[in-house]
């Protein structure tokens, strides 16, 4: 989907419900039931809520959070390998994708798509006239619009660096032309500015979480991972030190496996929910289809295996399934409760084990050993992995070493590993990358062309 098609319309609505109130004359429009004009999107209290809605739909749609962005983040590193037929798919754990490739464009088309329904609501949610809707609610329409607003900038940002910079509401089918590509410097303060509002909007002290949409310690826990890219790690240990103080709302659980075999634990900060009526497709990738109907595409790398078995792994081997397949014999999958028939496949967007391996790199960056050992020491107790590794260590470089291997270990499938390479200046010695433009990805091709505006990354054409 290029940027002109997303400009058209806004999507405001993926459930049938609201459907109903349309005319007979609605159902004979030809255009598509999840498009509106944007004109008509946001008129009162309950089309507010409508939008909303449909941008945490948007950043769950298959092509987003739901399979794409995981399928390509994860195959991309060293954690998982490519077991696929798909040329198109094998580019990714080859790290020679082309500007060609669809994985690339449908999962750009559905990032600017979240953008776009985002900007919708922060422009139109306060200017509704509907006596109904409260100050509080719609402060918490625009935090969240600009919370979703800011994750979808910050995948942008980590795949392609240099990227449009598009934060007002469409207002025509050329209302994107001409902007061009804003580098990583603007769009990570684009980010930055997002987080701040959604922070001065989002209830300081709810009374109940959500762990389905965007809260005050979602933002926290966002600005911690955002600060620990820009190496602010002052902000980073804070950010991350805000959300693991409420012990009372979010605790590490036991055993490792419960925070993915159970939706919604004190583990999640904030977690994509799937449904049976609200699917995804993620697990097919995972297992062959004579087994479960699936397509066999990814399996986890020896290297991962080895380390999850090790003890370093603890309880952290659930995230292994050995399956015998006659005549192959024993074949390790990878597992997170992986459900085909069902499709409720959680995403893990930011949870708690996470915000103490920041504030434990964040320590270490800062000269502060013993509170950085405590740190990886508690996650490691939780999964009841080896820790005496750990004793009287001091060493900044080893320290950031366990901290890296515990994000690989703890954060296994959760769209991690290839963007920690990167920001550690390991991509290229730990995945033999030779080139390194290879470290980002092209700008669809299709996009060029509807916007002469727009330049490709360096290294693609």
């Amino acid at each position: 989907m290029n940027l002109k098609k997303i400009q058209k319309y806004t999507i405001v609505l993926a459930i049938p419900l609201l459907l109903i109130a349309s005319s007979c004359k609605d159902l004979l429009d030809p255009k598509p039931l999840l498009y509106v004009s944007e004109d008509n999107s946001i008129v009162n209290k309950k089309s507010a809520e409508a939008a909303v809605i449909g941008a945490y739909n948007a950043l769950s749609q298959n092509s987003y959070q739901g399979n794409t962005f995981r399928y390509i983040v994860n195959l991309a590193s060293d954690n998982l390998r490519w077991v696929g037929n798909s040329p198109s798919n094998r580019e990714f754990d080859v790290h020679d994708v082309f500007a060609t490739n669809t994985s690339v464009s449908s999962l750009w088309g559905a990032l600017y798509s979240t953008i776009n329904i985002s900007n919708n609501i922060i422009d139109k949610v306060p200017k509704v006239e509907d006596q109904t809707y409260s100050q509080s609610e719609r402060n918490v329409a625009v935090g969240e619009a600009h919370f979703i607003r800011a994750l979808a900038y910050f995948d942008l940002v980590r795949l392609w660096a240099n990227v449009p910079i598009i934060t007002e509401r469409t207002r025509s089918p050329n209302s994107g032309d001409g902007i061009g590509n804003s580098g990583p410097i603007a769009v990570y303060q684009q980010i930055s500015d997002d987080l701040d509002v959604a922070q001065s909007l989002l209830p300081l002290n709810p009374s109940a979480i959500n762990r389905n949409r965007a809260s005050i310690y979602a933002v926290y826990a966002l600005k911690a991972r955002l600060f620990l890219y820009l190496k602010n790690w002052g902000k980073a240990a804070d950010y991350a030190d805000l959300v693991i103080k409420e012990a009372s709302k979010f605790t590490l659980v036991k055993p490792y496996a419960q925070f993915f075999n159970a939706k919604n634990t004190t583990e999640s900060i904030f977690e994509i929910d799937y449904t049976i009526n609200n699917k995804n497709s993620f697990a097919g990738n995972w297992f062959a289809s004579n087994i479960t109907g699936g397509t066999k595409e990814l399996l986890p790398t020896d290297d991962l295996i080895a380390l999850l078995r090790g003890p370093y792994g603890g309880d952290r081997k659930a995230l292994l399934l050995d399956i015998n397949t006659p005549p192959k014999g024993i074949i390790t999958y990878g597992n997170m409760n992986f459900k085909i028939s069902t499709g409720e496949n959680q995403v893990y967007v930011l949870r708690i084990a996470e915000q103490y391996l920041i504030r434990a790199e964040a320590y270490a960056e800062l000269e502060k050993p013993d509170d950085a050992v405590a740190d990886i020491r508690t996650v490691r107790l939780r999964a009841n992995a080896a820790d005496n590794d750990l004793n009287g260590l001091t060493d900044k470089e080893i320290i950031i070493a366990k901290v890296l291997q515990e994000r690989r270990l703890e954060l296994a499938y959760e769209s991690h590993r290839w963007f920690d390479l990167i920001r550690r200046g390991l991509a290229e010695q730990v995945l033999g990358i030779t080139d390194p433009d290879k470290l980002l990805y092209p700008i669809p091709r299709q996009e060029l062309l509807v916007d002469p505006a727009l330049k490709q990354n360096p290294g693609y054409k």
